[in-house]
């Protein structure tokens, strides 16, 4: 089937424009997973309104208004539990290339290269920018800025520093633990991948993804038992609970997910098997909850992270696997699927968005403000990603994508399937014959020679 340079360009831009299809590829066409583009949508609506709330403090402590109702407020920020979800979805959908290259060998395996290549292109041009803006506005002078949190935000290293991690953009210092995700994966994934291809045999080659998987999720968790338990770290040393070894689980229970994925290949699960995962994820989530605002005195507590990361994968598989398509096409419904596209750039620039709308006095502080709150954050920071998008997420993606898999510069013209070119008619055809009897008549005909000019 033949494309027009139209459609091409459209083909093009499915993968990260405002045409995406409902499934998500992997490596190739031959394999997809469905029912996880929306919920980037849900997570980011999700994050923007734990911050609408936080912005109506009233009392200096962050958290935002209590109104005598202690419960309601752990009900909100127990929201933080979508962060969650985010680190559990890179962890699946970045994984999960390496997964079908290790179990196929048919497959190439992803160069780290052009695996940061996409990173980069994807989110740092955009993240620069919004940076950039709001440091700006918030540090005056050569003497009095605060340069470190500047370079710290700029080189993606502001999760390594208590003081800084929630500095400028609230929010980003995801970004930087997912940084150092991408990193590792583009270090290490190749080398794993061609590390599981050297045993013969499926269940071999699930044990060795699976296995430094367990391992780095195991050591996560270690982390964070020493560091409420033995070490006793103070609990406003954030970086040492938000940081990259703290959240390291959370992309182990991904790529775990992506594993089972990829082993189940186009089986399904029943109606009633994915009900029950589902639900047991749900369980998992509630039992997460916060039941503290600040230090934490149970392992559950400690843990309740890795915990509600456990209880998203079990949804998602259960969405992703189920026999029935309507869960996946509920999740990526037209709606969720556009939002989903600009959840990146909502949730960078929601909290700048959430403070300038505070510092014009248009906060409402009354108890049924926060609805009128959210709203209006959301509508503002919808419209202003959506702008970073055209202007700059969306190009710049294009350029990113000019550079073939392998390096090198991409052939357009070679990769357009153009449909043949219409026969001339009749009247527009070299007349041969015609052409034959005028060289012969000029004397000028010699079969090796069209025209010669004659000699003095």
């Amino acid at each position: 089937m033949t494309t027009t340079p139209t459609s091409f360009a459209t083909e093009r831009r499915n993968d990260h424009g405002f045409l995406r299809s409902t499934g998500r590829k992997g490596v190739t066409a031959g394999f997809v997973v469905r029912g996880v583009e929306g919920w980037r949508g849900v997570a980011a609506l999700a994050i923007v309104g734990v911050h609408s709330w936080q912005v109506m403090d009233t009392d200096g402590d962050g958290i935002g208004p209590t109104y005598g109702s202690l419960q309601a407020v752990l009900a909100i920020v127990s929201v933080d539990l979508v962060v969650d979800l985010f680190f559990v979805l890179s962890g699946l959908l970045l994984f999960l290339p390496f997964v079908l290259a290790a179990l196929d060998e048919e497959r190439t395996i992803p160069s780290g290269d052009d695996f940061l290549w996409r990173r980069v292109f994807r989110f740092l041009p955009t993240y620069w920018l919004v940076v950039l803006v709001v440091w700006s506005l918030r540090n005056f002078g050569p003497t009095t800025a605060d340069w470190l949190d500047l370079v710290e935000h700029v080189l993606l290293v502001q999760a390594f520093d208590s003081d800084r991690i929630f500095a400028t953009i609230g929010p980003a210092w995801t970004l930087s633990v997912d940084w150092m995700f991408y990193v590792s994966l583009a270090i290490f994934g190749p080398p794993w991948a061609r590390w599981v291809r050297e045993v013969p045999g499926h269940g071999r080659r699930i044990a060795r993804l699976l296995g430094p998987t367990a391992t780095v999720a195991a050591a996560s968790v270690l982390y964070k038992l020493n560091v409420d338990l033995v070490w006793e770290i103070d609990y406003d040393r954030w970086a040492w609970r938000f940081g990259p070894a703290a959240k390291a689980d959370d992309f182990a229970i991904g790529m775990a997910a992506a594993v089972l994925m990829v082993w189940l290949g186009t089986r399904r699960i029943p109606v009633w098997a994915s009900l029950l995962l589902a639900s047991g994820g749900v369980w998992l989530l509630w039992n997460a909850r916060r039941t503290y605002l600040y230090t934490p005195d149970t392992v559950l507590e400690i843990l309740r992270h890795p915990v509600g990361a456990l209880g998203w994968a079990l949804i998602l598989v259960a969405v992703m696997a189920c026999r029935s398509d309507r869960p996946a096409r509920a999740v990526d419904n037209p709606l969720l699927l556009r939002l989903s596209v600009v959840a990146f750039t909502v949730y960078l620039i929601h909290e700048p968005v959430a403070i300038g709308i505070r510092s014009l006095g248009l906060i409402t502080y009354e108890p049924w403000g926060f609805v009128q709150n959210f709203l209006v954050i959301s509508v503002i920071s919808l419209a202003a990603a959506w702008v970073l998008h055209r202007v700059v997420e969306e190009p710049l993606v294009d350029v990113g994508s000019l550079r073939p898999r392998g390096g090198g510069r991409r052939d357009l013209y070679a990769e357009l399937d153009l449909p043949p070119l219409p026969p001339l008619p009749p009247s527009l055809r070299p007349d041969h014959e015609l052409r034959e009897r005028v060289l012969a008549a000029a004397g000028h005909h010699r079969p090796d020679l069209s025209v010669e000019a004659p000699r003095p």
